[in-house]
């Protein structure tokens, strides 16, 4: 089918009223066992993350599962995107800035917008840049959500090349603190309770199809257990101290598979990478928490 300059021009151009939105505790506890807290049962830090007796801590990627509207919030992402090649689609990229701690619960107004579409030549694809804000149902910002989509079966048709996000530089130094965060078999399969159903990550034919042996990880919940070993390591839990958390995906997870995450800490930012310990490879890249 193929996108359009128009295509472009009239996304770009398209704006919206927020819509209603909301989660619940359900939402933010689930989501910090999808990304593997709770482990260690007696583990206090952890707890108060998990059992709402002990703690009300949200890890802060959790805005990555919180951002159901009741209606689409518009932006023109659906239009645009309709057009492209979702087969040859990867996401690329995501960004969150936190513009308050998250509440374990809450009723919140959602807006979504494109930001930008890149076009990186016939046979090189395209990108797609857009953002979610997240309001209080005062008013008050909590959170917003950058990501990057690479549609690689979509370029030729035309428009900028250049403005996309630059990735976030890391220190040539030997990390400063590494911490390596096992997996589990079934981890995508906890993961998609919090709303990505996507079967890429759970049924084995499709998996085939796509081109992989066995379903992936979910690339949200690599980013998540990123974030779980940054807070762990760096920031003794306090996720009151997260102020953004960017990142760079560069290559696949296999469910039950190691993720070793080495930071470096240079004033207000932490910069990590993720090495996959069995295969030696980067799947996370460009990594940047900023903290208070």
């Amino acid at each position: 089918m193929g996108i359009t300059l128009a295509d472009v021009e009239e996304a770009l151009a398209q704006t919206s009223e927020p819509a209603p939105g909301g989660y619940t505790d359900r939402d933010t506890l689930l989501y910090a066992v999808a990304i593997g807290m709770g482990r260690d049962p007696l583990d206090h830090k952890e707890l108060e993350y998990v059992c709402e007796t002990v703690g009300k801590r949200v890890v802060p990627t959790a805005a990555t599962v919180l951002s159901r509207a009741s209606r689409p919030a518009g932006g023109g992402r659906s239009s645009l995107t309709s057009k492209m090649n979702f087969a040859l689609m990867l996401h690329g990229e995501q960004r969150l800035t936190v513009h308050q701690p998250l509440p374990p619960a809450a009723e919140t107004r959602v807006g979504s917008r494109t930001t930008g579409v890149y076009d990186k030549g016939k046979g090189k694809g395209a990108l797609v840049t857009s953002e979610t804000d997240v309001t209080l149902a005062d008013g008050s910002p909590l959170y917003t959500l950058g990501s990057t989509m690479f549609f690689r079966g979509d370029g030729g048709f035309g428009g900028q090349s250049e403005g996309a996000p630059v990735p976030h530089p890391l220190p040539e130094r030997k990390p400063d603190m590494v911490c390596e965060m096992p997996g589990r078999a079934d981890q995508a399969m906890v993961y998609a309770l919090c709303g990505d159903r996507n079967p890429l990550h759970r049924d084995p034919e499709f998996a085939k199809k796509a081109g992989f042996d066995v379903p992936i990880l979910h690339g949200l919940c690599s980013y998540g257990i990123a974030c779980h070993a940054v807070l762990k390591t760096a920031l003794d839990y306090d996720q009151t101290r997260v102020a953004g958390f960017d990142v760079r995906f560069s290559s696949p997870v296999f469910p039950g598979e190691t993720q070793v995450v080495e930071m470096w800490e240079d004033g207000n930012v932490i910069s990590f990478r993720v090495r996959i310990k069995e295969r030696d490879v980067v799947s996370i890249n460009n990594g940047k928490c900023t903290i208070r």
